[in-house]
């Protein structure tokens, strides 16, 4: 709730007030532990927002936060019965600490969006990628205004599921008697596999078991393509997914053999800059562009050429294996990373050794143009940073010019003033200094200092997380190594912080920040 806003201002005060970014533009990314340096599997997703000045949190969320038999309900209208009592998760999520939800504007009791996190079984969910299908299936088959949406998935899945395979179950069981209330793609993964969900109507989905050897990415654009439904162990399919897409006429695939192409089918537009970008990271190349990629260079299937079913796989080829450096890579890839980031999450996952240490979440807010990104091993982190727990003041409306503090004024002449207590925020010190680099007046000397700082700073990360993998192997108990997990990847976010709000106020001082959107801001309303 700090700066996203005001940054659109500064945006449409250059040109107009009506222009605004895609509020919906987040990209996801899976490589199979084939493909790895060190035998992980790496997946996980950029949230984005084009105007965002709600803050972001990263907790624990603790076990029997709900009980079984509790009806919870979600922001829009979908309620969920608990089963049990919930299980404890790690998450990242919107902010309603001051009592109303971001989302939904409600104030009810109710968790208000978590993106992502890990349960104490090991079950990570990423949620969700937002999707766009054609007009014409969803007539057959329309969203459904009650059904589960984004801001719940997270909630239920981490709270209720023991397995990866529970968590497909229990997901695609609510598509089909709730429904969805709108399209997305959806990570759900444990230690010894990871499942993608898509859906892009009200009650038809396909969710597929991803391989080893396969890698793909996803920024809005449906990446299931051809898919042989026979495949009962590693697809799991609505049992009208063919008919809908029958009745709309935009069936494509073989229904005698059971197989439909699932993105050629049901997906909308799939034309997207992130999608060249990332496939020109990806197989180390400069040769796509928005307008000359096609379905074939990035849709899952599994299906061969001879129409044999075999493990998912993609025309995207590595030219190399990738280091979880490759992969916090892709996600700073312009115009995957801009000033839009809200949030990012990476998941590494080792399918050996004990579950504890098996898993680890690399956590990053706002812009990956200038970002670091910081580990923590789940299920052994007992608390997250302070600063990542901070609810800063409310952006507050006024009808008459302030006096003070950092202000811009809409298109309809109302003001807004930003709080105080920005810098006690992780995310908004982040956001903070991503408008100032990206809409103030910075040199770019200036500009390449911060993302080399910051380089720097994932450097020692990297070696600090080497030493924290060290101590934690030699602690002799589970409350000693929840005491070193949790001890040193505190301490690395704290150097996140405190370095992001140091540059601030170094930027700040020398180029008078506070004026600039004052005067700024006021000639643009």
């Amino acid at each position: 709730m700090i700066f996203k806003k005001l940054a659109a201002a500064v945006i449409v005060g250059m040109t107009t007030l009506s222009m605004i970014c895609s509020a919906s533009a987040c990209t996801a990314l899976y490589v199979g532990s084939d493909l790895t340096e060190d035998g992980t599997t790496m997946f996980g997703r950029i949230e984005d927002l084009g105007t965002n000045d709600n803050n972001k949190l990263y907790y624990v969320s603790a076990a029997g936060k709900h009980t079984a038999g509790e009806v919870y309900n979600g922001c829009y209208g979908f309620t969920y019965t608990f089963t049990h009592d919930s299980y404890r998760y790690t998450a990242r999520r919107d902010d309603n600490g001051l009592g109303v939800c971001p989302d939904c504007d409600g104030t009810h009791d109710h968790t208000p969006y978590e993106e992502a996190g890990t349960n104490e079984k090991g079950v990570m969910v990423s949620a969700t990628e937002t999707l766009y299908g054609m007009k014409s299936v969803q007539a057959v088959d329309p969203y459904v205004d009650n059904g589960i949406e984004e801001a719940e998935i997270t909630t239920v899945l981490l709270s209720e599921a023991a397995t990866a395979r529970e968590g497909v179950a229990l997901l695609t069981s609510i598509y089909d008697t709730a429904g969805a209330a709108g399209g997305s793609g959806v990570f759900i993964a444990d230690q010894n596999e990871t499942w993608f969900v898509e859906n892009l109507t009200g009650h038809t989905y396909i969710a597929l078991k991803l391989s080893s050897g396969v890698v793909f990415m996803q920024p809005n654009v449906a990446a299931i393509g051809k898919i042989d439904l026979d495949d009962t162990e590693n697809v799991v399919a609505s049992a009208n997914l063919m008919e809908v897409a029958q009745k709309a006429g935009t069936f494509v695939g073989d229904a005698a053999a059971n197989v439909i192409d699932l993105t050629a089918s049901y997906n909308g537009d799939s034309q997207s800059p992130r999608m060249a970008a990332g496939l020109n990271y990806l197989n180390g190349v400069d040769t796509f562009t928005t307008d000359n990629y096609t379905e074939n260079d990035f849709a899952l299937s599994n299906v061969d050429q001879n129409g044999q079913i075999v493990p998912a796989w993609s025309n995207i080829k590595l030219t190399k294996k990738f280091s979880v450096e490759d992969v916090l890579g892709f996600f700073e890839t312009e115009p995957i990373a801009k000033t839009g980031n809200v949030e990012t999450h990476v998941f590494q996952v080792s399918a050996e050794g004990e579950l504890n240490t098996a898993l680890v979440e690399w956590t990053a807010f706002d812009d990956n143009v200038y970002n670091a990104f910081v580990p923590y091993y789940p299920l052994l982190t007992t608390d997250t940073a302070d600063c990542y727990k901070v609810s800063p003041g409310t952006v507050t409306r006024s009808e008459e010019q302030p006096t003070k503090g950092v202000w811009y004024k809409d298109q309809k002449g109302r003001y807004y003033t930003y709080p105080e207590n920005w810098t006690d925020s992780f995310y908004g010190a982040r956001d903070a200094l991503s408008n100032l680099l990206t809409y103030g007046n910075v040199s770019e000397s200036d500009k390449a200092v911060v993302k080399t700082t910051y380089a720097k700073l994932q450097q020692q990360i990297l070696k600090d997380f080497q030493k924290t993998k060290a101590k934690v192997a030699a602690a002799d108990s589970l409350e000693a190594k929840q005491k070193a997990a949790t001890t040193a990847s505190n301490a690395m976010s704290d150097k996140v912080h405190n370095a992001t709000v140091a540059m601030f106020k170094t930027l700040q001082t020398k180029y008078g920040v506070r004026a600039w959107f004052q005067s700024l801001l006021h000639s643009a309303g």
